[in-house]
């Protein structure tokens, strides 16, 4: 499926906040750049840790310390405990009203309630935001994305809280799911690297969705502009499962490659969708299971936590955990970034070869700088996997936060895959 392919949101960079996200077609500026404080402002050790989104790391460095409320709301949020999230956060908020701590505390909440589908509690925080700098442009533009959905009620899940599927696609191109909305059939991309669903105008159309008139731009690394909308589908069924009001931005037709597919295929469900299903399994014939109970944690500790609306997994490699990017829409396969390759300077210099890959984006094509390595062995929610070629890609492409990003060409090497943001754990099974 060429959706999958070359259309996704991939987040690219951030100093803090809710970050650039890039389509291979599209980079949605969806902003809250923060800049770092300083050492002075908490411990140097701890800081450096939550400035470099090292979160793993900052969680078992705190654990049993009177930390920060700041990195307890933080760490909170980035594994999914909404309670603690809220608690500590807002204790910094209210205790140090107007400071760049409460300004980063605001911006947590907003990644939560946006990946919850509180919308509108997500529209208050940025609210609060512009309300102590009102001239943050990047910020302006994400209320302007998600105040569309506010017209409507929160996105919930009916009565019926799991259900299996069979007859969607599981391949290195990525995941389609089979649904409904309206009484239509329908069979639509599943990607975790989506920060939100996306959907061509005219399946907007064709399912009688109602466009907002709230705007936002997108631009992309090569210059190209675009502009999005939004929508809303009040009921989205799965199985015995109904989703509703599901929250979309709306594209252009003409926006390849959404202008290839077919009417029916011309949508994506991201990350705020897939986090309200609380957990999701496939295996390699196309049988999808969701929302079924979360069991012991079978890895012993969390393997993947939220950056934001980005999932993050620990990738195993000789001895070390990296974190990568969990993106199941990504059909160019898994990536290695810049980290990897200043941390393995010298596995590059003696087994790697200096290439070039074409990179497609909305305003055209460009060949980016790579590495290429023959092999490496990569451990994968307890599953070794072979990543063959390995390539490593200079920037633009990825960011200084993780090591890379976690495609689909290494999770079909294992039959069954479990996500499970419960218990926030990826397991890969044979």
């Amino acid at each position: 499926m060429k959706v999958m392919k070359e259309m996704k949101l991939k987040r690219v960079s951030a100093s803090f906040g809710l970050a650039t996200w890039i389509t291979s077609g599209i980079t949605l500026i969806v902003a809250l750049l923060i800049p770092p404080l300083s050492a002075a402002q908490g411990g140097d050790s701890l800081r450096s840790l939550y400035d470099q989104h090292r979160f793993f790391e900052l969680r078992d460095a705190i654990k049993g310390q009177s930390a920060s409320a700041l990195y307890l709301g933080a760490v909170a949020s980035a594994f999914n405990d909404t309670k603690n999230a809220e608690k500590y956060l807002n204790r910094v908020i209210r205790q140090e009203p107007g400071s760049d701590n409460a300004y980063e505390a605001h911006a947590h909440l907003a990644y939560l309630y946006a990946r919850l589908g509180r919308n509108r509690e997500a529209v208050q925080q940025f609210d609060r935001m512009l309300a102590m700098k009102p001239n943050s442009p990047d910020v302006q533009n994400d209320r302007a994305v998600f105040v569309g959905f506010t017209h409507y009620p929160d996105q919930s899940i009916g009565k019926k809280h799991s259900t299996r599927v069979s007859g969607g696609t599981v391949s290195k191109e990525g995941l389609t799911i089979p649904l409904s909305v309206h009484g239509k059939a329908l069979n639509w991309g599943v990607d975790t690297g989506a920060n939100i669903s996306v959907i061509s105008e005219s399946e907007a159309q064709m399912l009688g969705l109602t466009v907002g008139n709230e705007k936002a731009q997108v631009n992309d690394a090569n210059g190209g502009s675009a502009t999005m909308r939004t929508a809303v589908v009040d009921r989205l069924s799965i199985g015995e499962m109904e989703i509703r009001n599901v929250p979309f931005m709306v594209i252009p037709d003409s926006q390849p490659p959404i202008n290839d597919l077919p009417p029916g295929e011309r949508a994506i469900l991201g990350l705020t969708f897939l986090s309200a299903l609380k957990s999701i399994r496939w295996t390699s014939d196309g049988t999808f299971e969701i929302g079924f109970p979360s069991g012991p944690n079978e890895n012993r500790q969390a393997n993947l936590w939220f950056d934001g609306l980005s999932p993050v997994t620990r990738v195993r490699f000789q001895n070390r955990d990296l974190d990568f990017s969990l993106d199941t829409g990504d059909g160019a396969g898994t990536q290695l970034w810049s980290r990897f390759s200043a941390d393995y300077a010298s596995l590059l210099k003696d087994h790697g070869k200096k290439s070039t890959r074409k990179v497609t984006q909305m305003g055209g094509s460009q060949e980016r700088d790579i590495v290429s390595l023959p092999e490496l062995q990569l451990q994968v929610g307890g599953f070794d996997t072979v990543l063959k070629p390995a390539q490593v890609f200079s920037k633009p492409v990825g960011n200084d936060s993780r090591y890379g990003l976690l495609g689909m060409d290494l999770l079909t090497q294992a039959r069954k895959v479990r996500v499970d943001f419960r218990s926030m754990t990826v397991q890969l099974l044979p």
